[in-house]
C-alpha cells in the first residue's frame, strides 16, 4: 500500500513538472522575437535604447519615423491589450470570449463607434491622419515580422489579429470618451427626481459646494440649497436599499511656482485616476526627435505622448466633466419620429455580431438626427459621434515649445474634455480648459431628458475653444485640478450638472496653502507626498459631526479621528459604512432612487443639523436615524469580516483585486493576475485607491532638475507572461519613492535595438 502510495505521489509529481515545463515552453515559445526591428516608411534609421525597467527612448529624426517606432514597440510589449481595445469599441469581444461579452459589444454597436471612426479618418486634417497612419505602419511591420510569436493570450484563446488601421485608433481614442464622458444613464436616474419634493430635489441634485475650488469665480456668492422643511410629519420610508459607494471619476493635477518650491522652479504633479488593469492602461516612453526630448505616458492605440514633458513644457490633465450627452425623448409613429410640425424617417441599421460556441446575434439599431436609440424610445445626442468633430493633435501637444503653443494645439481637443494644467521651464504655471460645451436651449442644462419633438431643444452649436476658461500665473502661487467645481457662474455657460466632490481638490489646496502660510519650500517629494495623502476631510468631518449620537466608545474615537485611510484603519472601513447606511435611510425617507445619490457635502450638511432641522425634514430623531444607521454599519461589517473588531481593517476591505482579461476564465487567475494586496488610499483622498480603480500613473517634475522628472505605472511595460517587466513597477507605485531613485524616468541605458527602413 505503502509503495502504491508513493508511486502515486510520484506519477503525480512528474505530472506537475511536466505540466509546468509545457507552460514554460509555451510562455517561452510566444515571447516575441526582440533582437532587431524593421519598419517600411522609416526616413532614416530609429535607435532604440532600454533602462532596467524596460522603458524605451526612441531617438529619431522625425516625429513620423518615432510614431512608427512608437507602434511597433507598442505591439511588441501591449498587442494583446490593442487587440482587445479594438474589439471593446467595434463590439467584436463575444467573439473571442462568448455569449457573456455580448452586451459590451450590442452597447458599442448602437453607438456605432466602428462608423463614426471610419468616416472621421478622411475628414482629418492630413497632417494628423499622416500620424495614425504612421502608428499603423509600426504595428503592422511587427505583426509582418513576427511568425505567429505574439503572445500567449493569443495562442490560448486561438485567434489572431487583424492589421491595425487608422479607423482603430480612433475607435480606440473613442473608448475612452466613452470612459471620461458617459453622463445619460444619470439623465435618466434624475428625471425621477420629479417625483419628489422641488425641496428635496434642490437638495440632492445641486452637487456644488460652498468649499469648491474655483480657478474661475462665482458671478455671486454660492447659496447652498436649504435643508428641505417638508413639515415634520415622516412619510412612510421605502426599504433601505443598498447604495453603492460612489467613488470619484478623475484625477489629480497641479502646478507650483517656483517663488514657493526650494529649486525656485515650478514643479508639477499629475495622477490620472482610473480602472486599474493588467497591462495598465499606460505605456510609458521617452522620445527623442531631432535632438529635442519628450518622455511621458503613451495611450496604447494613439499617437504620441498624451500627458508627460519636453525640455520646455509639463502637462497632465484632469477630466473636466463636461455634460456632452444628452437624451431626447422621442416622439415615434411606424418608422418616423416627429419633429416640430414635421416628420423624419428612423434610419435601421442591422449590426450582426460573432459569438464564439453560439449563433451570431442580429442586432437591430434604430436612429434619429439626435442619435441612435440607447433604451426604449430614447435618442442619445453625444458630440463623440459626430466624425466631423474627431481630432489626435497629439503631436502638436507634445512637441509645443511653450505655454502659448502648447494652448493653441489643445484648442484643437474637442474631447473628451479636460482640465490642462501646466508648468514651464521659463518659471509659469497655469491651467487652461479643453473641449467643447454644447449650447443648449436658455434656462436647460441637460440633465434630464428632452422633449425630441421640440426642435428649441437642440443644441445651438458650441463654445468656440478660444473661449474657454484659462489661467497663468495666480496669485496663490498654485492651481489645483481635481474633477472638482472649478467654473463658477462667471463663465457664462453650464459645463455640468454633476460635479464630482470637492474633498481631493480641497485636500491638495490646503496642504499647499499650509506649505505657504508656513514658509515651507515644497520639492519633488513633497509633490509625490502629496499624492500618497489618504485623508478624507469630508469623512472625518462627517463622522465628527454624527459623533455626539453615536455610542461609545465609538462617539470619542470619532470625535477625535484624523480621517486617515491607512490600510490598518478600523474607523476608516466603520466611518464608510456609516456614512453609506446614513445616506440610505435619508433618501428612502424622502423616496429618493438610490442611483441619485446623496453629494458628500449634502450628507455632511445633515450630519451637522440639529434634531429640529430633521424632524422639519421629515427625518423623525436625529438619534434615531444615526444610531439606526450606525447600527447597520456594524452589522455589514461583523458579516464580511466577523464579531472580532481588531480584524475590521480598512486595508481587508480595499484589496487590490486586479483581474487579467483571461484571469476572468475558469482555472487562469492563478495565472494572469497581479498580486492581491491590502491598500491605503480611497475614493475621496488624494491617494485614489479601490480594488480596481486608482492612480494609473503618478508624474512629479521639478524644474529646476528636469532630468530626475519622476513616472511610474501600477505594474509595468510589457503585457507578456514572462516578461522581466510586466509587474517590476508595483513595488515603487505601492509604496511611494522619497528619494525618487526607484522611479526617475531618465535611467541609464541597459540594453539597445536598432529599427531599420
Amino acid at each position: 500500500m505503502k509503495r502504491a502510495l508513493l508511486a502515486a505521489a510520484a506519477a503525480i509529481a512528474a505530472a506537475a513538472l511536466l505540466a509546468a515545463g509545457a507552460l514554460l515552453f509555451l510562455v517561452r515559445r510566444n515571447l516575441p522575437d526582440l533582437s532587431s526591428g524593421r519598419i517600411p516608411g522609416l526616413s532614416s534609421r530609429v535607435s532604440v535604447a532600454f533602462d532596467d525597467r524596460g522603458v524605451a527612448t526612441v531617438t529619431a529624426a522625425t516625429v513620423r519615423d518615432a510614431l512608427r517606432a512608437q507602434g511597433w514597440l507598442t505591439a511588441r510589449e501591449r498587442l494583446f491589450q490593442l487587440e482587445l481595445q479594438r474589439r471593446l469599441a467595434r463590439g467584436e469581444l463575444a467573439e473571442i470570449f462568448g455569449a457573456s461579452l455580448l452586451p459590451a459589444d450590442r452597447l458599442h454597436r448602437t453607438y456605432g463607434f466602428t462608423r463614426v471612426a471610419e468616416a472621421a479618418v478622411p475628414l482629418l486634417p492630413e497632417g494628423e491622419r499622416a500620424d495614425l497612419e504612421a502608428l499603423a505602419d509600426g504595428i503592422n511591420a511587427f505583426l509582418d515580422a513576427q511568425g505567429g510569436r505574439l503572445g500567449l493570450e493569443f495562442a490560448l484563446l486561438r485567434v489572431s489579429p487583424r492589421r491595425f488601421t487608422p479607423a482603430d485608433a480612433l475607435a480606440v481614442h473613442l473608448v475612452m470618451c466613452e470612459d471620461l464622458s458617459t453622463s445619460w444613464r444619470r439623465d435618466l436616474a434624475l428625471e425621477k427626481l420629479s417625483r419628489v419634493d422641488p425641496a428635496v430635489r434642490r437638495f440632492v441634485a445641486d452637487t456644488a459646494s460652498a468649499d469648491d475650488v474655483l480657478l474661475v469665480p462665482d458671478a455671486a456668492p454660492f447659496a447652498l440649497p436649504p435643508l428641505p422643511d417638508l413639515g415634520g410629519v415622516p412619510l412612510a420610508a421605502l426599504g433601505f436599499g443598498a447604495l453603492r459607494e460612489a467613488e470619484p471619476l478623475g484625477s489629480n493635477a497641479w502646478a507650483v511656482a517656483g517663488a514657493l518650491s526650494k529649486s525656485g522652479k515650478p514643479l508639477f504633479a499629475n495622477d490620472p485616476h482610473l480602472t486599474l488593469t493588467l497591462p495598465g492602461i499606460w505605456l510609458p516612453m521617452r522620445f527623442v526627435i531631432a535632438g529635442r526630448l519628450i518622455e511621458g505616458v503613451t495611450l496604447p492605440g494613439l499617437p504620441g505622448v498624451i500627458l508627460g514633458r519636453n525640455e520646455r513644457v509639463a502637462w497632465g490633465m484632469t477630466t473636466l466633466r463636461t455634460d456632452v450627452q444628452d437624451l431626447y425623448r422621442e416622439t415615434i409613429v411606424g418608422k418616423r419620429a416627429k419633429r416640430g410640425t414635421t416628420w423624419e424617417n428612423v434610419e435601421e441599421r442591422t449590426e450582426t455580431i460573432a459569438v464564439r460556441g453560439g449563433k451570431p446575434e442580429a442586432l437591430v439599431v434604430r436612429e434619429t438626427s439626435h442619435g441612435p436609440l440607447v433604451q426604449g424610445r430614447m435618442a442619445l445626442k453625444w458630440l463623440a459621434l459626430d466624425p466631423s468633430l474627431m481630432r489626435v493633435p497629439e503631436s502638436a501637444v507634445m512637441t509645443a515649445t511653450n505655454h502659448e503653443s502648447l494652448s493653441r494645439a489643445l484648442d484643437a481637443f474637442p474631447y473628451p474634455a479636460h482640465n490642462v494644467v501646466w508648468a514651464d521651464a521659463a518659471g509659469s504655471i497655469g491651467w487652461r480648459a479643453t473641449g467643447l460645451v454644447p449650447i443648449r436651449r436658455a434656462g436647460t442644462d441637460g440633465s434630464v431628458p428632452y422633449d425630441g419633438a421640440d426642435p428649441e431643444n437642440d443644441w445651438k452649436g458650441y463654445v468656440p475653444p478660444a473661449d474657454m476658461p484659462r489661467l497663468v500665473d495666480p496669485p496663490e502661487g498654485f492651481v489645483v485640478t481635481a474633477n472638482q467645481r472649478d467654473i463658477g457662474t462667471r463663465f457664462g455657460r453650464s459645463v455640468t450638472s454633476d460635479w464630482p466632490s470637492t474633498e481631493r481638490a480641497r485636500r491638495i489646496a490646503d496642504l499647499l496653502g499650509a506649505a505657504v502660510r508656513e514658509k515651507r519650500p515644497l520639492d519633488r517629494a513633497a509633490m509625490e507626498a502629496i499624492q500618497l495623502d489618504d485623508v478624507s476631510p469630508v469623512l472625518k468631518k462627517t463622522l465628527a459631526a454624527l459623533a455626539p449620537d453615536l455610542p461609545e466608545p465609538w462617539s470619542a474615537r470619532f470625535a477625535s479621528w484624523d480621517g486617515r485611510a491607512d490600510a490598518g484603519s478600523t474607523l476608516f472601513l466603520v466611518a464608510r459604512s456609516a456614512r453609506r447606511k446614513f445616506a440610505e435611510r435619508v433618501l428612502a425617507a424622502w423616496h429618493v432612487p438610490l442611483e441619485v445619490g446623496l453629494p458628500d457635502a449634502r450628507l455632511l450638511e445633515l450630519a451637522r443639523a440639529d434634531d429640529a432641522a430633521f424632524r422639519r425634514a421629515r427625518l423623525g430623531s436625529r438619534r434615531e436615524l444615526v444610531r439606526a444607521a450606525f447600527n447597520a454599519a456594524r452589522a455589514d461589517i461583523s458579516a464580511r469580516f466577523g464579531s472580532d473588531e481588531a480584524r475590521w481593517t480598512w486595508g481587508a476591505s480595499n484589496r487590490l483585486a486586479v483581474k487579467h482579461p483571461l484571469g476572468r476564465l475558469p482555472g487562469l487567475g492563478w495565472l494572469f493576475d497581479p498580486p492581491s494586496f491590502p491598500q491605503s488610499g480611497a475614493g475621496g483622498t488624494p491617494r485614489v485607491a479601490t480594488p480596481t480603480y486608482g492612480q494609473s500613473v503618478r508624474f512629479a517634475v521639478d524644474w529646476g532638475a528636469p532630468e530626475e522628472a519622476t513616472l511610474v505605472i501600477p505594474f509595468g511595460v510589457s503585457g507578456h507572461l514572462g516578461s522581466a517587466h510586466r509587474t517590476d513597477q508595483l513595488a515603487g507605485w505601492r509604496a511611494g519613492d522619497p528619494t525618487g531613485t526607484r522611479t526617475r524616468f531618465a535611467r541609464p541605458p541597459v540594453t539597445t535595438l536598432e529599427i531599420t527602413p
